[in-house]
């Protein structure tokens, strides 16, 4: 009896193994099921930033097939919807560079923990299966994942993650440029920005010469035919925003114009009720309907004269604690149209995340208005994958000029 009851579970405990043996036994051929998700990471170590990530799914609450795929600076995501026939490409790709031969996690020779890891799966139904790799992972795992990254980051095209702009390293493309913060103009003939810091030192310190910038750095974007060079005064905290132009004073004064109209950007209610969008560049309308320009100039050398809003035509703006005012040339003083912003969340200014914030658009904001626009920086993190929180592009300067501006308000 007692060798029985030995032998009974002996053969429980051996049919017990092999069914956790097929449950969790890797594929050894691909998978028939559908092909549901992909999933690769690259991130951790020294650089919270060196992040990577190549996510094809289904979204759990639309159910629509989306991808998602890293912009070209770190911590930048794309995230936009795709078609059945991308997952059915990622199957072939999958089947092709034989990714279901992974056997899981490889263990490196060399334990490097200070360094970026790798990880993939591939996720089927009907049946269920997955494949994953992670770890020191074999050439042929690589090029398949490479493979398929490569895909995806096609089918992304020209489209950009927010707020990106093109950062440029060195001094390329300064040369025989003229710049402005909105008040001041500076040249800069050589391929050199001394200039520029020079005339940022000398805000908080007008007797300082050019052997007193040494403690100075700087930032250089490109965006369009636009550069754009952020000058630090870190004994000052001072950073201050230049923008490429053509050195003509009517054209300064249209920038000016042009960028505090861009800060009119967002969602209104006029006391009708009715909501209104205006957008970024320039454009607005009911919502729902055919937009139009908010105002109209004879060429890009133009200053602004008159905006349309509601198929009437005003002459200025001023912004409110919760809006905006409107106003004729029969009265400078008293508001002909007030439109209150519809908040999401805390962002008032969503023009802090889509353009660079130069000085006349700080000084157009009320003490108020400002911590309104410092709250609208939208902070971002890559899904569930990590917890690392990035500002954009154009957040993380703005960030400094909006630290910068509060400082010196501080002091006066």
């Amino acid at each position: 009896m007692k060798y029985r009851t030995m032998a009974v579970v002996g053969i429980t405990a051996v049919a017990m193994l092999t069914m956790c043996t097929r449950i969790f036994a890797k594929p050894s051929k691909m998978p028939s099921g559908k092909l549901v998700s992909y999933l690769f990471t690259r991130g951790g170590g020294m650089n919270p930033k060196d992040f990577t990530i190549y996510h094809l799914r289904y979204d759990e609450k639309t159910h629509s097939p989306m991808l998602t795929v890293s912009g070209k600076c770190q911590g930048e995501t794309i995230t936009f919807e795709v078609g059945e026939e991308v997952f059915e490409k990622c199957r072939k790709l999958v089947e092709k560079h034989k990714l279901f031969k992974s056997r899981g996690y490889y263990e490196p020779l060399i334990m490097a923990l200070d360094a970026p890891s790798s990880h993939f799966s591939v996720t089927f139904e009907d049946p269920y299966s997955s494949i994953d790799g992670s770890g020191d992972m074999p050439d042929f795992l690589f090029e398949g994942i490479s493979a398929i990254n490569s895909y995806f980051h096609s089918l992304a095209g020209d489209r950009e993650a927010e707020g990106h702009v093109d950062r440029i390293f060195g001094e390329e493309g300064v040369s025989s440029r003229q710049w402005t913060d909105g008040y001041i103009t500076v040249a800069t003939p050589e391929e050199s920005v001394n200039n520029l810091k020079l005339a940022v030192l000398q805000l908080s310190t007008p007797t300082a010469t050019i052997n007193d910038i040494r403690r100075m750095g700087y930032s250089h974007f490109h965006d369009g035919d636009l550069h754009y060079i952020v000058i630090h005064d870190y004994d000052n905290g001072i950073h201050r925003l230049f923008r490429s132009f053509n050195g003509k004073e009517a054209t300064m004064r249209q920038i000016v114009q042009r960028d505090l109209a861009s800060m009119l950007s967002g969602k209104y209610t006029d006391a009708t009720g009715k909501t209104f969008v205006i957008t970024a560049d320039g454009m607005q309308g009911e919502e729902g309907k055919e937009l139009k320009p908010l105002y109209k100039v004879a060429n890009e050398e133009s200053a602004i004269k008159e905006y349309y809003f509601n198929n009437k035509t005003y002459t200025s703006f001023k912004f409110t604690d919760d809006g905006v005012d409107f106003y004729d040339a029969s009265s400078s003083s008293k508001s002909k149209c007030h439109l209150k912003r519809v908040v999401e969340g805390e962002e008032f200014w969503p023009v802090v995340n889509e353009r660079f914030l130069n000085q006349p658009m700080l000084d157009a904001l009320s003490d108020k208005q400002f911590e309104q626009m410092n709250r609208s920086l939208r902070l971002n993190n890559n899904e569930e994958f990590s917890n690392m929180i990035w500002l954009t592009d154009i957040g993380e300067v703005n960030m400094d000029l909006l630290r910068s501006e509060e400082k010196r308000r501080n002091k006066e």
